[in-house]
């Protein structure tokens, strides 16, 4: 399944990739409700979610504050944890039964040494990850909560069709009383 998502959105990939893919990925079962990776620790895998809804979140001052949502076919990691590998801010919690793919730092390294391919499929993710922050960052600091929302439903409909109010209020950075106003409006 990874080998085909990677051969539909790069481009030109040979077969030995499927050959990394199962010498170096290893699969992991995680059950609603569990953390993959826990706030103050290292972040040491980057994960290919196969089946099930993850998110990330922070708590600042005893809230908890959803950062991102991640759905099949995403990848999912605490990103500045694993790229400097040091203890991370945000926690993943499973919100459905999930099933998950993932290489560690220390393999993926060497893959990316040892081959241009693996190079070439890291910077493309780290560079959509990058632009899909900037456009998150945007859309936080330049928009009302209806502006919002109306972004998440244009480019994100799997958000508001999956995710509980209580994870979508608090990514927006609004209560749940005036995200179910906005959605009433609607």
């Amino acid at each position: 399944e990874l080998y085909s998502y990677l051969t539909k959105n790069i481009p030109n990939l040979d077969a030995l990739i499927e050959q990394d893919i199962e010498t170096h990925f290893k699969k992991k079962i995680l059950l609603k409700g569990e953390s993959l990776i826990k706030e103050g620790q290292v972040n040491q895998n980057v994960y290919f979610i196969s089946k099930g809804i993850l998110r990330n979140y922070l708590m600042r001052e005893g809230m908890d504050i959803t950062t991102w949502f991640f759905f099949p076919q995403d990848f999912i990691t605490t990103f500045e944890s694993f790229q400097l590998q040091v203890p991370g801010i945000e926690t993943s919690e499973a919100l459905t039964d999930c099933e998950l793919y993932y290489i560690s730092f220390e393999e993926l390294e060497k893959l990316n040494n040892a081959s241009h391919q693996w190079e070439r499929i890291s910077r493309i993710f780290i560079t959509k990850y990058a632009i899909q922050q900037g456009e998150r960052l945007l859309m936080m600091h330049t928009m009302n909560a209806e502006e919002k929302y109306d972004y998440l439903i244009k480019n994100f409909p799997q958000v508001v069709q999956n995710i509980p109010n209580k994870f979508v209020s608090s990514y927006l950075g609004i209560t749940r009383e005036t995200l179910s106003r906005i959605r009433a409006r609607k």
